[in-house]
């Protein structure tokens, strides 16, 4: 399906192949083994659709809960339950294991797990699996944090120390790689790697645990916030050259500067951003995919207060989505004008 042109860089990526999905008939069971009685819904056909997140603490839970809630609220043909997971890799390998029928991941993940062709981090996703999008949200940061007395002003000093790259079953070590990757680090001999969830990187870091940890999420994430307010944090520079480096190999990452004003207790640097995207398995019916990508958009207004990435939700946002397009999705957009 040819897309029009949004001005928006596509990818994404995710992991293992399967299926998942709710069967369109007046008794609809989803991949969460829920079942929806007949007559339920104004259609006769309800739907029961799960949602991966990640943890209850981060922004994927906060904003993948409140379109829950937004979807629930105006449409009865749908419940959809946001649930807490490890994060956007796990969210892909649920989806095409068909225990998801939604989830949250990155760009990158979205992409290669559509589209195959993968390699390095992502060589699992040679083939491409069940996987299709459905909406692309908001853009989230990449940082390498320190402590302000670590003697760490750039990538190129974190040889020889302990540095967390993110959360084992998430996106995020794949940017924390790539940018240590382009700085010749060699992330197996060159440093010790360990791998915490964002808030245990933020904790061992301010305990003097480790000596950085990486951090992705919309500014300002919470988590984040918290630490810098109670801790003398500071984030690590990533060389502009270095950057165009990595965009030009990856281009689902963007070169960007941190978000003004979103921490005013550190320091402003160059880093990565990539989108947040929301995945479906390719066996959920078209009309359950479309009704909700119709209420997370059409309900926006209602929760946009839930949290600040939700402010950045937009028709024409989603419509660029790195993975090829659900049906469902593709119907939405299309009648909006979006795509062709």
């Amino acid at each position: 399906m040819k897309r029009k042109n949004t001005g928006l860089a596509m990818l994404v990526l995710a992991a293992v192949f399967m299926t998942a999905a709710c069967s369109p008939t007046n008794s609809t069971t989803g991949n969460s083994g829920s079942t929806a009685a007949e007559g339920a819904s104004s259609g006769g056909t309800h739907y029961d659709l799960t949602l991966g997140t990640a943890a209850s603490t981060g922004t994927y839970y906060v904003v993948g809960a409140a379109i829950a809630n937004e979807v629930n609220t105006k449409n009865p043909d749908l419940t959809v339950v946001a649930q807490t997971t490890n994060g956007g890799v796990e969210n892909v390998n649920l989806c095409m294991s068909g225990e998801m029928d939604l989830g949250m991941t990155n760009a990158d993940a979205a992409y290669w797990s559509s589209h195959g062709g993968g390699s390095g981090f992502y060589e699992i996703y040679a083939e491409p699996g069940n996987v299709k999008g459905v909406m692309r949200l908001y853009e989230s940061q990449g940082h390498m944090i320190t402590t302000a007395n670590s003697g760490i002003e750039t990538y190129e000093d974190l040889r020889g120390k302990t540095v967390c790259l993110g959360p084992p079953s998430s996106t995020i070590p794949a940017m924390s790689i790539a940018i240590l990757e382009a700085y010749g680090i060699n992330t197996d001999s060159d440093i010790k790697a360990v791998y915490y969830s964002i808030d245990e990187g933020l904790e061992k870091l301010t305990d003097g645990v480790i000596d950085a940890t990486f951090f992705v999420a919309s500014a300002p994430a919470s988590g984040l916030t918290s630490a810098s307010a109670t801790s003398d944090l500071k984030f690590v520079d990533a060389g502009e050259e270095i950057l165009k480096q990595v965009v030009e190999k990856y281009p689902y990452y963007t070169a960007a500067t941190t978000k003004e004003g979103a921490y005013p207790n550190m320091n402003s640097v160059n880093t990565l951003k990539i989108y947040t995207e929301i995945i479906a398995s390719g066996d959920v019916p078209e009309e359950a995919v479309y009704q909700f990508v119709k209420g997370a958009l059409e309900g926006q207004p209602d929760y946009v207060d839930a949290h600040v990435a939700c402010q950045e939700i937009n028709a024409e946002t989603a419509a660029s989505a790195a993975a090829k397009l659900h049906p469902g999705a593709a119907r939405y957009y299309r009648e909006l004008g979006l795509v062709d």
